[in-house]
């Protein structure tokens, strides 16, 4: 296969693998919820691992061993082990380099830091060795009956559609910190105002205590509801799609975000409704 195939067929079951995830999770939670790290319907980590399953298949076949050659136990144990090394891998950096986490296993039997879990692990294991004995000897096919230039145009759009996604992904990803950053500034404002009252000397009334607390949590409310009215439609489908940050401030302050989005979109289809 050429390259410009690899890129290609990449490109492709990244979609597929997105239509998957979303599947179901709308399958599992009763609502639909648009999965990804990536704004676009794309899921590049099943890109990635069907990509290296075709290569695979591809290195074995040019040995001079077919799929038929190949016990499908060894084709499950590579799929289950390679799908779990790259799951692994994608969670440790994007938490790494963005303090949050796309999904979390915590709660599933034998999970792994909650990045990986063997139930999953063994699921993408059959998934593979189904692909590989199945979809594989048809990409085989596919690729031989399309001309190299239709595949060097799909490998281009591909590369350029991902690259305009990533780049803006990342810049809502930074942006999207920036407001989360700006909640705990307002949040700060709010409770130095606090103290300073209660450093004054005064004691205040239990009930000048319960105004000074309603005053505090409208003042925070209404700074996350104009945050979450100055979002991009990019940075809310960016807060919605992490599961959670790693960092607990954070966290607490992006959930503050989500409920404002969550309250601002209920209203603006309420008005749409009404017209």
């Amino acid at each position: 296969m050429d390259i410009c195939s690899y890129v290609a067929w990449f490109g492709l079951y990244s979609v597929l693998g997105w239509v998957y995830e979303c599947t179901y999770c709308a399958i599992r939670t009763k609502r639909w919820d648009n999965r990804g790290f990536l704004f676009g319907p794309v899921c590049p980590i099943y890109g990635f691992g069907m990509s290296a399953l075709v290569i695979a298949a591809q290195a074995l076949a040019a040995s001079g061993a077919g799929s038929a050659d190949v016990a499908w136990w060894q084709v499950f144990l590579c799929a289950a082990a390679g799908s779990a090394v790259l799951e692994y891998t994608t969670s440790y950096v994007l938490e790494k380099c963005f303090h949050a986490r796309w999904w979390d296993y915590s709660n599933i039997p034998l999970n792994l830091n909650g990045r990986i879990c063997l139930p999953f692990a063994l699921c993408f294991g059959a998934v593979g060795t189904l692909l590989y004995y199945f979809v594989c000897p048809l990409i085989g096919g596919a690729t031989v009956t399309l001309p190299l230039t239709a595949w060097e145009v799909l490998a281009l759009l591909t590369v350029g559609l991902m690259s305009a996604d990533l780049a803006l992904t990342l810049s809502a990803l930074t942006n999207l910190d920036k407001r989360v950053q700006q909640n705990k500034s307002n949040f700060d404002a709010v409770m130095e105002t606090a103290v300073d009252d209660i450093a004054s000397g005064r004691k205040p009334l239990e009930v000048d205590r319960e105004i000074a607390k309603e005053h505090a949590a409208e003042e925070l409310e209404s700074a996350a509801r104009r945050a979450a009215n100055e979002m991009s439609l990019v940075q809310r489908r960016t807060l919605k799609s992490i599961k959670y940050y790693s960092e607990e401030r954070r966290e607490a302050r992006a959930a503050k975000l989500r409920e404002a989005v969550a309250k601002v979109e209920r209203e603006r289809k309420a008005r749409k409704h009404s017209r």
